[in-house]
């Protein structure tokens, strides 16, 4: 029963409760203090940089995880490998973890966590839930096997006193046609420290130049060097300055030097090759503007990279305008740029050889490109004016490289300054006579009795660029043709080519005036050419230092033969004497008769490999030209008798 006071319930008075309030997160809220209660602040939702900062932790917390894990299995397994019993292994906290082993690892291989990945670390990086959630990559079913790469000393094919005679027999002259190294760099040790392989090709070279083709030893190096390079060729972690420079040199001395130089161009871009010279040259140029002197740190490993890198350049341009190559690769801007790097201290002897091919080369390849074009003709620019307006700006810009460099040899003060003019006059011939030859192929008329009379001057303008390459190769002291012996084959081929034309052009394009005494003059100086290459390097007592130069050498003699053959009235000829008509042929292959079969005999290199032109000329008025016309048929007609000798294939060839 409620209390009443004066007749009136009484009212009780409730305690009022203050309305809710929310919790700021600052203060505790008037509900909780009347409560007497402790606050429960409700929770501010959180922005996206602290999410993904959790994130990130728990991502870096997971990647831990597994390279711990990882780092577990391979201690693992070293302790079963070492026979150890207990393998203790520390936590990123510091604290250690024992793995009780019993003769075998406590962690399978089969068992271990892969570690992450790039595309793994990646996501984790960028804050990718798939980062965590990825999948151990699968192991490959496939791996290349490290094999080991002895050298020749190793392998006992050579002696340490056989191995330094065959390196100093290259160094005596073929580094002049492979100019990629520094002498005083380049030692026996030091090439054999860094490279087997570049040591063992040098060697085989050396033996080569001593021993010859024929040789047993020349036969056991040249395999094992292709063994060698097979497996190198396999094996990523042989991309290397040296390897390169090994296929260079083998690229130099085989018949394919094509597919070598097109996988040393791409080994050399692996590896930044071009880089190595764009940084030169901009040192280079920094060096010089602040006026100092003092090679950079890295310079000489860049000037031995931009030196390899260019003679690939050389190589290709080689390739591309005298066999038919492809050309993937050239210089933008002024190849004479290059020589800004003649000035620098690390700079080698050997560099008065390469530079002048550098600018010779690339400056052939823009000849071609001019003479070549199907464009001109199509759209009726290939007239006989602007072909001769063609040829001769290429035998002006000819004419200044080796006006230059002529001049740079006369002040280098350098002992072999005379060989290398030397060489420079013969390689001005080559290229006028290859621009000539071009820019008559361009006019499509091989007949001379049908040309016009522009087109008639150009073959004559290439005969006397012809005469004239004759006139100095064989005159006294004859250093180029000493050196030879050292020379790739695509040097013996322009030689015996040179001489071949010039024969067919005199005989095409006759000049009364000049009377018997022309023909005989040539028919001599053949044969001297003929016995002097066959002293420096096609014909040897014991065998021939290079088959195909035997083969150039045979071609030879049969060219002057016949020559001689048609000036005497179809008399046989007894111009061909000395050396050169003791000439021997393989063993197991019957001889050439040289009134016979001679005329059906070619090299597959002039017609296979090198693209010369100008050997298919002929004139409807000159019959005597006839005996390289049918030569040239003959191998190209796919006979069973290859080359004329009753030789069944080109198998007979690959057998030497």
């Amino acid at each position: 029963m409620r209390a009443t006071t004066g007749g009136s319930p009484a009212k009780v008075r409730k305690r009022r409760i203050p309305r809710k309030a929310k919790c700021d997160g600052k203060r505790p809220c008037s509900r909780c203090r009347a409560l007497n209660k402790e606050c429960a602040f409700e929770e501010r939702p959180k922005d996206a940089q602290q999410m993904r900062i959790e994130m990130l932790e728990t991502q870096l917390g997971s990647l831990k995880a597994q390279l711990q894990s990882q780092s577990d299995a391979s201690d693992a397994i070293a302790a079963e490998h070492a026979g150890a019993e207990v393998l203790t292994s520390i936590r990123p906290d510091g604290s250690q973890v024992s793995n009780k082993t019993f003769g075998h690892s406590a962690i399978s291989p089969l068992s271990t966590v892969t570690a992450p990945d790039a595309t793994t670390l990646q996501n984790a990086a960028t804050g990718s839930p798939e980062s965590v959630f990825l999948p151990p990559r699968r192991a490959s079913h496939f791996d290349t096997v490290a094999v080991s790469l002895p050298d020749f000393i190793d392998v006992g094919l050579l002696s340490p006193e056989q191995a330094r005679v065959y390196f100093e027999a290259f160094f005596h002259g073929s580094d002049r046609y492979v100019p990629v190294f520094d002498p005083l760099f380049d030692t026996p040790q030091s090439v054999r420290s860094r490279s087997s392989i570049l040591f063992c090709a040098i060697c085989t070279v050396g033996c080569r130049v001593l021993a010859g083709t024929d040789s047993q030893h020349w036969r056991l190096l040249n395999f094992h060097i292709r063994r060698l390079l097979n497996a190198a060729l396999v094996m990523p972690e042989m991309a290397c300055l040296e390897t390169v420079q090994a296929l260079l040199v083998r690229a130099c001395y085989t018949s394919e030097r094509s597919l070598l130089v097109s996988v040393a161009t791409r080994m050399a871009l692996t590896i930044g090759l071009p880089e190595a010279y764009d940084e030169l040259m901009s040192q280079t140029f920094s060096s010089e503007w602040q006026r100092s002197e003092t090679p950079m740190t890295n310079e000489p490993m860049l000037m031995r990279k931009t030196r390899t890198w260019l003679f690939i350049l050389v190589m290709g341009h080689i390739l591309h305008v005298d066999a038919g190559d492809i050309l993937s690769l050239q210089l933008t801007g002024n190849v004479r740029r290059c020589r800004v790097l003649l000035h620098r201290p690390t700079s080698a002897k050997q560099d008065l050889c390469l530079w002048p091919q550098i600018e010779l080369n690339s400056l052939r390849a823009r000849i071609q490109a001019t003479l070549s074009d199907p464009r001109r003709v199509i759209a009726g620019n290939g007239s006989d004016q602007a072909i001769m307006d063609d040829v001769r700006d290429a035998i002006m810009d000819l004419d200044v490289w080796f006006a230059d460099w002529a001049r740079i040899y006369d002040a280098s003060g350098d002992p072999q300054a005379p060989w290398l003019k030397l060489n420079l006059q013969v390689q001005r011939c080559w290229g006028v006579t290859m621009a000539l030859c071009r820019a008559v192929r361009t006019t499509g008329v091989e007949d001379v009795s049908l040309m016009t009379t522009t087109q008639k001057d150009l073959l004559r303008m290439a005969r006397d660029a012809l005469r004239q390459h004759l006139d100095i190769i064989v005159e006294e002291p004859r250093l180029y043709l000493l050196n030879l012996r050292y020379a790739m084959d695509f040097v013996w081929a322009k030689c015996v080519f040179c001489y071949l034309l010039l024969l067919k052009l005199s005989i095409l394009l006759p000049e009364p005036d000049r009377g018997e005494h022309w023909g005989h003059d040539l028919v001599s100086c053949g044969n001297m050419l003929l016995d002097e290459l066959s002293a420096a390097g096609g014909d040897m007592a014991g065998g021939h230092r290079s088959g195909t130069g035997r083969l150039y050498l045979q071609l030879l003699r049969t060219g002057i033969e016949k020559y001689s053959h048609a000036l005497d009235g179809n008399q046989p000829s007894p111009l061909v004497t000395g050396r050169a008509r003791g000439t021997r042929m393989p063993a197991g292959r019957p001889d050439v008769d040289d009134s016979g079969d001679a005329d059906a005999f070619v090299p597959d290199q002039f017609v296979f490999e090198w693209d010369f032109p100008g050997l298919t000329l002929f004139s409807s008025s000159a019959t005597e030209a006839g005996w390289l016309d049918g030569i040239l048929l003959e191998a190209l007609s796919g006979a069973d008798e290859f080359m004329g000798f009753g030789w069944t294939g080109p198998e007979a060839f690959a057998a030497q």
